[in-house]
């Protein structure tokens, strides 16, 4: 009887677990063959911006435009910072206003003393340097070509109020030899005067001559030999060799070949 009954069970697990193996293989049959889900497509928003959410208006006022445009434009004044050899009234002629205008904007008692780095208040802007018309018989420079030291500094030469005697002299002499650091230093320790016509010349018969120029009491101004854009503390000579040699006498004349001072190239 026992023997029958566990013939019985045992038959029953056979059954049950060959159902449950038929199963599990017909649910794997089916995965394999299914396609897989198509992906989910993602809305694309067909909305076209208008015209004028892409294009932004131009603003129809100029301020801004006018922010932008450089100090020679407006009548705000401008600012300069002291460079070294700089005089306050080389620093006033260059920007066309008086000395005296000048020390009362910045507040200066003595116009001597200066300090380099000092930021000081120019009360007018800077005007566009007055156009010069060649002459009929003069040849066209090329382009490029260092402009005549009288065209560059043909200016209107203001009312000369004189401090005392004239007294212009050769200070110094530097780099002779060396054409781009060839420097020649005139001094005043008198009144101002006009340097139109006035000479220097050594007995190699190099002479510069100096363009319609004023030089103000106790102002230097630097004469350079080699090319360059003059303005009205350094001039420049636009040589292609250097002209002063050590050891040699250089002269300086007045309009009326007068000699005012001597200098020995050390």
């Amino acid at each position: 009887m026992r023997t029958r009954t566990w013939a019985i069970v045992i038959t029953i697990n056979v059954v049950i677990s060959a159902v449950v193996m038929l199963t599990v293989l017909l649910i794997w049959d089916r995965m394999a063959v299914s396609p897989p889900p198509s992906p989910t497509t993602m809305p694309v928003s067909t909305h076209v911006p208008t015209e004028q959410a892409i294009s932004s208006p131009l603003p129809t006022s100029t301020e801004p435009l006018m922010a932008t445009l450089g100090s020679e434009f407006t009548s705000e004044p401008v600012q300069y910072t002291v460079q070294s050899g700089d005089t306050l009234g080389a620093i006033a002629q260059s920007y066309g206003v008086s000395l005296e205008a000048l020390m009362a904007a910045n507040n200066i008692v003595n116009p001597n003393l200066l300090q380099v780095g000092q930021t000081l208040v120019i009360p007018v802007a800077p005007q566009a340097p007055p156009a010069v018309e060649p002459a009929s018989d003069v040849t066209a420079e090329p382009a490029g070509a260092t402009p005549p030291l009288d065209n560059v500094l043909a200016a209107q030469a203001p009312t000369l109020t004189p401090s005392g005697p004239t007294l212009i002299e050769i200070g110094q002499v530097l780099g002779a030899g060396d054409l781009n650091r060839e420097v020649l230093v005139i001094r005043n320790g008198g009144g101002s005067v006009d340097l139109e016509g006035w000479t220097l010349s050594d007995a190699d018969g190099n002479v510069f001559t100096f363009p319609k120029i004023t030089l103000f009491a106790d102002v230097q101004m630097r004469v350079h030999s080699a090319p360059g854009r003059s303005t009205p503390s350094d001039l420049y000579w636009g040589r292609d060799a250097p002209a002063w040699n050590v050891g040699e006498i250089i002269t300086l004349r007045d309009q009326d070949d007068n000699v005012v001072d001597t200098y020995i190239v050390p």
